[in-house]
């Protein structure tokens, strides 16, 4: 059977599944997260909806992700949790998915999706079932295991890298999971960071600019801004497919930089979580 293996686990989260769990409930209960355990809905969603959450080390910007699982708990149980992030390697085809077998992480193994890749694959033609992009790849691992903490262990997820995040490519993604939102009850994340290595000010200035677009949905001034601003933000195409598949509309549930974590302030990263429903 074919097994993607954890690469950063005991790097960007504890590598072993007592310590990561007292590490993310840690996430749920800080000052800086929910300040409480996510309360699962043991029911079914009532209809697809979506997330953007930041793909950093877990002592970094966990409890950002923390913030927007604890909302999402409420809300019940997807059937599947398609995943689409960034290729920050540069292998691999374009459009990149693992549609057989499962992944692995400390908590065990998440299935995949495989009637779900196999539709999402005949739908969109310029994707491609492709693991290089993956092997190497930290912004859909991240997700895992804070998804089986609020979620339990029988997960099935769909992963999706993007190399290419042209506008064209995403909104096209964003047309496919239009169709699959009302084919199958999906959570659709959508895996970020913002503004890269910059002072504090400046990074939150550039990410509050992100942000606006994000909530308004506008994709066209969204992909503008990070030319004329030069806001490196690595995850836009993945979170215009979300803006762009009619889950909804954008709230606003917690921003956050890397500063406010470790006290270095001269060069940080923004995390933002949000939802769309």
């Amino acid at each position: 059977m074919l097994e993607r293996k954890p690469i950063v686990a005991g790097i960007f989260y504890k590598g072993n599944m007592i310590a990561l769990s007292e590490q993310i409930k840690n996430l749920f209960l800080d000052d800086e997260g929910p300040m409480a355990e996510p309360e699962l809905n043991r029911h079914e969603i009532e209809k697809s909806f979506g997330l953007i959450l930041p793909h950093a080390g877990y002592m970094a910007s966990g409890t950002t992700a923390a913030a927007a699982l604890y909302e999402a708990a409420k809300k019940g149980i997807p059937e599947t949790i398609v995943i689409v992030g960034p290729n920050h390697t540069g292998l691999g085809a374009p459009v990149s998915v693992w549609d057989k077998g499962s992944w692995v992480t400390p908590f065990g193994t998440v299935s995949i999706d495989e009637e779900l890749a196999a539709r999402f694959l005949k739908a969109y033609d310029y994707a491609a079932s492709d693991y290089d992009a993956h092997m190497g790849e930290h912004s859909i691992e991240i997700q895992l295991p804070l998804l089986q903490y609020v979620y339990g262990r029988d997960l099935k997820i769909l992963p999706i890298t993007l190399m290419d995040q042209r506008k064209k490519t995403a909104i096209e993604i964003g047309e496919v999971f239009s169709r699959l939102k009302d084919e199958k009850k999906c959570l659709f994340i959508a895996s970020t960071d913002l503004n890269h290595y910059e002072p504090e000010e400046v990074t939150r200035k550039k990410d509050e600019e992100v942000i606006t677009h994000i909530l308004s949905s506008s994709v066209n001034r969204l992909y503008d801004s990070l030319t004329e601003y030069k806001i490196t933000m690595c995850g836009f195409g993945p979170v215009t497919t979300l803006l762009t598949a009619g889950l909804g509309t954008p709230r606003y549930i917690k921003h956050s930089t890397s500063g406010s974590m470790n006290g270095d302030y001269s060069h940080v990263v923004g995390y933002f979580s949000g939802i769309i429903e």
